[in-house]
């Protein structure tokens, strides 16, 4: 077993270092002229942020997982089942930090059915949001400038086409937002292993708590991204939320996206292309690499910290 996990973890290592340094390589041209004064300020907060995010990120999850179970499990330990096997989510695959999670589940006295259902929902959730955040970049002048000059140019004059099939977009993700809620006490009685039906005040209780909870993350994670870009290139205040929305829209994309590893390159394109409408473009790429960087490292010391706390188990 232990020369399996030593492999796995090899793996793991070389194939996070090869999507690090691929981009900076074939991007080196644009990059060597840069100059970057980075304020560490900023920097180290921004950092501080996202440890923040990273480790609360998991309190929904564990909301979930005592509706499923009808216990009180531990933050403690969701914290380190889900740090534990998220970090494998960047082997190739989309799949392999889910079989991680569901693996270990046993380890810490969970089913598997429990702790699949809370990711499902958990993830869901997230994603939903980050949807919604997302589409406030319909509301920046830059954008919606762009996306004109682009449809008069790609659709022969024909923008109402357009503005319907983007209106359709928004109002099916508020339908899966409110279908999400409908299901979710089914789907959450169904999983309860006692059987018996969830009250309707005391669903409506965790779910709105657990809402609250993924917008709050959202928020966080929001600030910790502007003031990462804020430590590498001077960006109005203003911006904050906009440049969150940005970040959102690119994760939601490398989430969805089939191609890659936890949404390497994918979500780098749309950050650089995105970003690029209110920072330089050689700015923006640079921001777009070195974030990749700054959230792996984030979640390498999370991971780390997990496993410390398995073996002190």
């Amino acid at each position: 077993m232990k020369p399996l996990r030593y492999s796995l973890g090899v793996l793991i290592a070389a194939t996070l270092l090869f999507f690090l340094v691929n981009p900076f390589v074939e991007t080196h041209t644009q990059l060597k002229d840069i100059t970057v004064q980075i304020q560490w300020r900023w920097l180290l907060s921004s950092f501080g942020l996202l440890l923040l995010y990273r480790s609360a990120y998991t309190y929904p999850f564990k909301t979930l997982l005592n509706g499923i179970t009808q216990n009180q499990v531990p933050f403690r330990t969701a914290f380190t089942l889900f740090h534990l096997a998220n970090i494998t989510r960047y082997l190739p695959g989309r799949i392999w930090g889910f079989v991680r999670i569901l693996s270990l589940s046993q380890r810490f006295g969970l089913s598997k059915t429990a702790v699949g259902g809370s990711l499902t929902l958990h993830v869901g959730i997230e994603t939903a949001l980050g949807g919604l955040i997302a589409l406030s970049l319909l509301f920046s002048p830059q954008l919606r400038r762009t996306a004109l000059q682009f449809v008069m140019g790609n659709f022969s004059g024909q923008p109402l086409i357009f503005m319907l099939l983007l209106g359709g977009f928004m109002i099916g993700l508020l339908v899966l937002m409110l279908s999400i809620s409908s299901r979710a006490r089914n789907f959450l009685s169904t999983l309860q292993q006692t059987g018996q039906p969830l009250c309707h005040t005391d669903f409506l209780k965790k779910w709105w708590g657990i809402l609250a909870g993924h917008v709050l993350l959202w928020l966080c994670l929001g600030g910790a991204f502007f003031l990462f870009v804020r430590s590498l290139t001077p960006v109005p205040w203003r911006h904050a939320f906009l440049f969150s929305a940005c970040y959102a829209f690119a994760w939601l994309c490398g989430f969805l996206s089939f191609l890659t590893p936890g949404g390497l390159g994918v979500r780098e394109s749309l950050l650089t292309l995105l970003l690029s409408l209110y920072i330089p473009p050689s700015q923006a790429t640079l921001v777009a690499l070195l974030c990749r960087v700054w959230m792996l490292s984030a979640e390498l010391v999370l991971a780390g910290i997990a496993s410390l706390l398995q073996k002190r188990k």
